[in-house]
């Protein structure tokens, strides 16, 4: 009788660490939201307008989580699978001492057409950055 239940005990462990191994397996860091690659070409399709939205009190909000892949003095980069983003943080709100690379994330903001030459799809304003 005890060694059926040291089994049962054993089995319970086992199925619980298989289940909670798979869950960046099944979960994974993104999208959210918003997918990063369907903002990017709805910024890149209308840019003129959406340069004007991000001076714009009717600029539209979007949510997007994602894994951090860099970190600049002001800046930082996310990937959610889909398309990469360059968070711009400002007024110390979300500064990369709060977060490391790896850190999965969910960022709230305005969307803006990067600079040429990055190597970000997007680019975001950053109202509040989070954990995911």
């Amino acid at each position: 009788m005890k060694r059926r239940q040291t089994l049962q005990g054993i089995g319970a462990v086992g199925v619980s660490a298989w289940v909670s191994g798979c869950s960046g397996i099944l979960g994974g860091c993104g999208p959210g939201e918003d997918e990063i690659g369907t903002v990017a070409e709805e910024a890149n399709a209308t840019e003129a307008t959406a340069t004007a939205a991000a001076d714009s009190e009717d600029a539209e909000t979007v949510s997007i989580t994602g894994e951090i892949q860099s970190l600049g003095e002001r800046d930082i980069g996310i990937d959610d699978g889909t398309g990469t983003a360059k968070l711009t943080t400002m007024f110390g709100r979300a500064t990369p001492r709060n977060v490391a690379e790896g850190d999965c994330v969910q960022a709230t903001g305005y969307p803006y057409t990067p600079s040429d030459g990055s190597d970000a799809d997007i680019g975001l304003l950053v109202e509040t950055l989070d954990p995911a």
